[in-house]
């Protein structure tokens, strides 16, 4: 939803952005547009009957009263054609925008009916009078939701359904959220720009635990009464009012101390978000504690020795009593910080400046030339804990960053990540993740607990997870599975950390030694989110890895060892550059552009050319690999990228069953789909196959031409129908180029003696055992291609570029034809190319090309 959101254009763009995602989550729900509603829709929970209707605008500030008021205006205008006719009214209101939303029940405005308005207005226009008399008597302002990397429209529709059960729910503050309840406060109910952060947390607290004291000034608006602010507080007094019906108000005492407590904490962290520092927010801090308490027991702080190594300031400790606790960071600031603060000051606690990743070495983060050695207290303490046989558990958040981007963390010292573990690492022969900082910090941790003795120790981390599925992980992942077990974790969008992409996961994952985890298993973790400001459990997740299953090498097998050879090098469908990393194999169809074995990469990266690709991330599409290459393009593009499946890894297909009629009926399955995939890859934007005659490149092709002929053999109809259809007096050149250029590789040679392209030769076999829908399409995209054929060259005269004049020019080509000339039936086309790709999309999974 939010990618159809952020390409929206027009009004129209964002209403059916809506429709899809009510349909999508609620696939019982029934959508309709009476009285030329933006959409009505209407489905049962439980015992109640939700009746919405959407109002869809393009781009308002809903955070601003008057065109929140003019939108419900609109709204009352529909509702009221509703109550006219005699039926039931909507019970709630949902404004959608391209940037936010909201919903409301029909109740908090019904009494708005009853205005003395000209009723009859059109809803597009609005009524002024009545925009005003909510502008006047419309009190709350509804709660704004923004459509950014957090936002859920499943949390939507549960504020839907709630609201028209007649509930509305509310927030209570909690030591977990009131960081992110005060983030809120701050960004949308002050408006003043004087008060420092410590006087901003202070109204804050006062607001929300005494509201007797602190209320808005009866007669100066936007103004709020504070006692001790002679001059007032300035705030936006709507948003004031729809943030107290959105949180409690009222606290027992016990509750405020300890919310007071939290006010250095409070203000300490918002410094650290404007300055741009990472850390981990309080509410996942508790989550991570209560899973490591899941896995060792409750009394694991009283009885195990904690240590973390990349601690900032103490925030994954700092709320906890522990017995025994490390604390280092390479940051002297944050040294600082955390001594000045008096966090986690117990007697058994030891804080030092110490660089975990290059032990007794040269560190860029000591400023003097000091060594970087941890002190005897700690020594000492590591020493006696592992003889009185307790356990060590390393409880961290490191930084992500490799040796090119350090900066995931908001640190940004050059050459961060070559340190001594790293050259320790390479030594072992750990591969890639050598120069991965959070898996230098794991190989650390595992190498700290084994050089100081302990029986047992306990890893319990925040990372990427990464190193639990890529291929390039292998041999970090065998060596860290052979000494761990994998005993619990969890996994959450990482946008929830400040000013991080909300593209990938966040995972935070226990793991105990002595143990072996299985590297060929799958590891169930759980999916989080928060929904009302609270961590909510929304699902689980397998993670696995694709070590010896990739497809990215299935879709090679068949080609074995064949070397490529130097063809002209394509950027894109139409564009041949001098230089190139690419080459084909000799009786290449096209070139494959299939980068890594990921969800993540499916995206820009994944794409065929019809020679071969700059870049030459991929492989040569021979006859024998064919179907292969079909089935993986298809299942790479089918699967949308989201957050959850981002890391996930590509699998070859697999029947696990010794059932042989079961087995038979997966195989034929997996055929059926893989036919229906042919019609779905060839109208595929990210298909740029293309043909092109006389491209000038180097010094020809080894045929001995001086100019190369590139053929696109994903045109779908023979040699011989094109060559018939053809015969007219409107293609004339066309025609000639049909006889001139049978096809054939790049190379000059024909592919298993026909002059069909190889998708027109396949078809004429599997056409009979298409879908219905896939057939739907081929016909459509048959009587399109028919129906240009007398604009065909006089279009391709306006358009050299395109090379029009080549009979078999390919979709990428023929769509500026067909969109300019035939908009209505090329939509309708689309239309039914896209209701094959949803059905298709299950296949993905059912032939296990991803896991669930």
């Amino acid at each position: 939803m939010k990618k159809s959101l952020q390409a929206a254009v027009v009004e129209k763009d964002v209403e059916n952005a809506y429709r899809e995602a009510i349909h999508k989550g609620r696939p019982e729900a029934t959508i309709t547009s009476p009285y030329n509603t933006d959409g009505y829709a209407q489905w049962g929970v439980g015992s109640a009957s939700v009746r919405l209707l959407l109002e869809a605008k393009y781009d308002l500030d809903f955070k601003s009263k008057a065109p929140v008021c003019n939108t419900l205006g609109q709204c009352l205008l529909y509702i009221k054609r509703f109550e006219q006719a005699g039926e039931p009214l909507p019970n709630v209101i949902l404004v959608g925008d391209k940037n936010e939303c909201f919903v409301l029940a029909t109740a908090t405005v019904k009494g708005f009916l009853d205005e003395l308005i000209d009723w009859s207005v059109a809803p597009s226009t609005g009524d002024a009078v009545l925009t005003r008399a909510l502008v006047d008597g419309f009190n709350l302002l509804p709660y704004v939701h923004d459509v950014d990397g957090n936002f859920k429209f499943r949390d939507i529709l549960k504020e839907i359904e709630s609201l028209a059960a007649g509930e509305q729910a509310t927030v209570r503050a909690t030591v977990s959220n009131l960081g992110t309840i005060f983030l809120y406060w701050r960004d949308r109910v002050f408006t003043g720009k004087d008060q420092t952060p410590v006087e901003q947390v202070d109204v804050f607290l006062r607001c929300l635990f005494q509201p007797k004291d602190v209320y808005p000034h009866p007669t100066k608006r936007g103004v709020l009464v504070v006692p001790g602010y002679p001059d007032g507080i300035l705030i936006n007094r709507d948003q004031y009012t729809s943030f107290f019906a959105r949180f409690e108000q009222g606290y027992k005492p016990s509750e405020i101390d300890r919310f007071y407590s939290m006010k250095d904490r409070l203000v300490e962290d918002d410094a650290r978000r404007r300055q741009g520092a990472f850390f981990t927010p309080r509410i996942w801090v508790d989550e991570a504690n209560k899973y490591v308490s899941e896995t060792l027991g409750s009394n694991w702080r009283q009885e195990c020795l904690v240590w973390d190594p990349a601690c900032g300031t103490g925030n994954l400790t700092r709320d906890y009593q522990f017995d025994d606790l490390i604390l280092t960071t390479a940051e002297k600031p944050d040294v600082d910080v955390i001594k000045e603060q008096g966090y986690n000051q117990g007697a058994a606690t030891l804080v030092q400046q110490y660089d975990f990743l290059n032990p007794g070495q040269w560190s860029p983060f000591f400023e003097e030339a000091k060594p970087n050695i941890l002190s005897d207290a700690i020594v000492t303490k590591l020493r006696e804990a592992s003889k009185a046989g307790k356990r060590l558990v390393f409880l961290m958040n490191p930084p992500y960053g490799t040796a090119n981007n350090a900066g995931a963390k908001g640190t940004h010292k050059a050459g961060i990540a070559s340190t001594s573990v790293n050259k320790d690492m390479k030594a072992a022969k750990l591969g890639a993740p050598s120069q991965q900082l959070y898996a230098q910090f794991l190989f650390q941790c595992a190498r700290l607990a084994r050089d100081y003795g302990f029986k047992d120790h306990t890893v319990a981390t925040f990372s990427i997870h990464t190193f639990m599925c890529s291929g390039s992980y292998k041999k970090f992942r065998d060596w860290w599975y052979s000494k761990h077990e994998f005993k619990t974790g969890f996994l959450f969008q990482a946008s929830h950390f400040a000013d991080v992409s909300g593209r990938w996961g966040v995972a935070f994952t226990v793991w105990n030694s002595p143990g072996k985890t299985d590297p060929k298993g799958t590891q169930p973790i759980n999916l989080k989110d928060i929904e009302s400001f609270a961590v909510q459990t929304t699902g689980v997740k397998a993670i696995y890895n694709s070590d010896g299953r990739e497809a990215s090498k299935w879709v090679r097998e068949p080609l074995k060892r064949a070397k490529g050879e130097d063809a002209p090098q394509m950027s894109s469908g139409l564009k041949v550059k001098e230089k190139g990393r690419g080459s084909l194999v000799p009786g290449s169809l096209y070139f494959f552009g299939n980068n890594a074995n990921n969800l993540c990469d499916s995206g820009a990266l994944v794409y065929v050319v019809s020679s071969a690709d700059t870049r030459n991330h991929g492989l040569s599409v021979l006859t024998s690999n064919w179907r292969r290459a079909i089935a993986l393009f298809a299942a790479r593009k089918l699967v949308q990228e989201t957050w959850e499946i981002h890391q996930d890894e590509y699998l070859a297909p697999v029947y696990h069953t010794s059932d042989a009629e079961e087995w038979c009926r997966a195989y034929e399955a997996y055929e059926q789909w893989t036919n229906d995939c042919h019609i779905y890859a060839l109208l595929h934007p990210s298909n740029n196959c293309t043909a092109m005659r006389d491209v000038s490149y180097k010094d020809g092709p080894p045929n001995g031409s001086k100019t190369w002929q590139i053929h696109n053999h994903f045109f779908w109809k023979t040699h011989a129908d094109t060559l018939a259809a053809l015969d007219t007096p409107d293609t004339l050149a066309l025609y000639r180029d049909c006889q001139a250029h049978p096809s054939k590789d790049v190379f000059g040679n024909a592919v298993d003696s026909t002059p069909d392209p190889y998708m027109a030769h396949v078809l004429v076999g599997i056409a009979p055992q298409l879908s219905p829908d896939a057939r739907a399409v081929l016909y459509l995209l048959d009587d399109l291609w028919t129906k240009s054929l007398p604009l065909r060259e006089s279009y391709a005269a306006g358009k050299p570029e395109l090379h029009l004049t080549a009979w078999d020019a390919s979709i990428y080509q023929l769509k500026w034809l067909f969109r300019e000339l035939f908009p209505v039936e090329w939509k309708e086309l689309q239309g039914a190319w896209r209701a094959l790709g949803n059905r298709l999309q299950d296949g993905v999974y059912d032939h296990g090309f991803l896991k669930r």
